[in-house]
């Protein structure tokens, strides 16, 4: 696309979100300085915004590729950015907001206001731009994100393409929008449930893009966004376990992970945090159904499977596994090797190899901890299985991970 087409795209695209709301389009340079925008006093409220913003934050977010971006700051505004990328490097960025999620209350502004030392006369005239910033739900801020993106790059992303910076848009929530059900769309939610029942893998991603955008919530919680956002992903956590049950999977492996879910998204301190937990958790449901209706295994050697996985960390035996299959250890140990093609010890040990490869990808955590998580005896043990099923230590593997 070159950049008269570019130009033009830009500028209908930021006259067409005029005609809906005061959201204004800025255009950057690489070096971060304004080229343009749409908004009727350019210079004043880019000054107040640049303060607010945190310019600094965007020029330290990695583009290693031209996504969208949401950030926000502490105030609770929040803006998309959308780079445009040559030859990998950035060489303008599209700055669209800032938009509110909710109203923000007089006194949480001004303790803010306060807090960043403004003048009385900066305070003042930040309180005359606060109240010209729209207040937009986060769903249709997702619209714009991925309608940006397409009129920058020409190409299609869906939500959970979106990036996040360590923002605060734990401070704000999304209200519903008028004239639309405050509970959703019923007949998605009993789509949603029917790919968690039917383990339903091919259709899940597309229609979580679909819900994302197009989807409506009540509200869950007063005054407190991230108690609102906990309380929704907690309710879909419900309903997914128990759509998985009706589905085929084990009880005890659905309330189990109901439970773990549970503690990890009470433990998040950001939306982000619950952003990164809420799409893992539906397709974990839908795949470990997936595999019951299709993985060939009867339904004692799978259950067993799903249980071994769920406690990885902690003293497995066949004995203790034959006590909850109800077989014979001797029985059960040919069942198991004949379905699943291992006995059961090295399937026990091949999962947790890989869960420690996971772990070392993701973390941080040290090896010597990670291998005595695993319940590995040693560290030479743990680096001896671990060198066998892959080839090298858990050190080596872990330094080729972050090359």
């Amino acid at each position: 696309m070159d950049t008269s087409e570019l130009d033009a795209r830009v500028e209908l695209f930021s006259s067409m979100l005029l005609c809906c709301h005061d959201l204004y389009l800025w255009q950057y340079d690489s070096g971060w300085h304004l080229i343009k925008s749409n908004c009727p006093h350019e210079a004043a409220v880019n000054n107040l915004f640049t303060l607010l913003r945190g310019d600094d934050s965007i020029r330290q977010f990695p583009n290693e590729n031209d996504l969208p971006i949401l950030m926000s700051n502490e105030i609770g505004m929040l803006w998309i950015l959308q780079p445009r990328l040559e030859g990998g490097e950035m060489v303008r960025s599209y700055v669209l907001g800032p938009v509110f999620l909710d109203t923000v209350s007089t006194k949480s502004l001004e303790a803010q206001l306060s807090h960043r030392g403004m003048t009385a006369a900066l305070r003042e005239q930040a309180r005359q731009f606060f109240n010209g910033v729209p207040v937009i739900s986060l769903n249709r801020v997702f619209e714009y994100a991925i309608m940006l993106h397409h009129c920058v790059t020409g190409g299609q992303v869906g939500v959970n393409d979106l990036r996040y910076d360590d923002s605060k848009l734990n401070r704000t929530t999304p209200e519903p929008e008028e004239n639309v059900s405050a509970h959703g769309t019923y007949e998605a939610e009993r789509e949603m449930l029917r790919i968690v029942r039917e383990g339903d893998i091919a259709n899940f991603r597309a229609h979580m893009d679909r819900i994302s955008v197009t989807g409506r919530m009540g509200k869950l919680s007063r005054d407190d966004a991230l108690r609102q956002m906990k309380n929704a992903v907690i309710t879909c956590l419900v309903l997914f376990s128990r759509a998985a049950m009706e589905g085929g999977l084990d009880p005890e492996v659905s309330y189990t992970l109901s439970d773990r879910y549970f503690q990890s998204i009470e433990a998040c301190r950001s939306v982000p945090d619950l952003m990164e937990i809420a799409l893992p958790m539906q397709e974990d449901y839908i795949r470990r159904v997936h595999q019951c209706r299709t993985g060939g295994l009867s339904q004692p050697i799978q259950a067993l499977c799903d249980y071994i996985d769920l406690h990885l960390e902690e003293p497995l035996d066949l004995v203790s596994l034959a006590q909850r299959s109800g077989y014979a250890e001797y029985y059960l140990s040919r069942k198991f090797k004949k379905e699943t093609g291992l006995a059961p010890s090295d399937y026990i040990r091949k999962k947790r190899l890989e869960r420690a490869a996971h772990l070392l990808r993701s973390t941080q955590e040290d090896i010597r901890e990670i291998g005595a998580r695993l319940q590995f005896c040693s560290q030479s043990h743990f680096s001896d299985s671990f060198r066998k099923q892959y080839g090298v230590t858990p050190s080596a593997y872990r330094s080729g991970c972050n090359a």
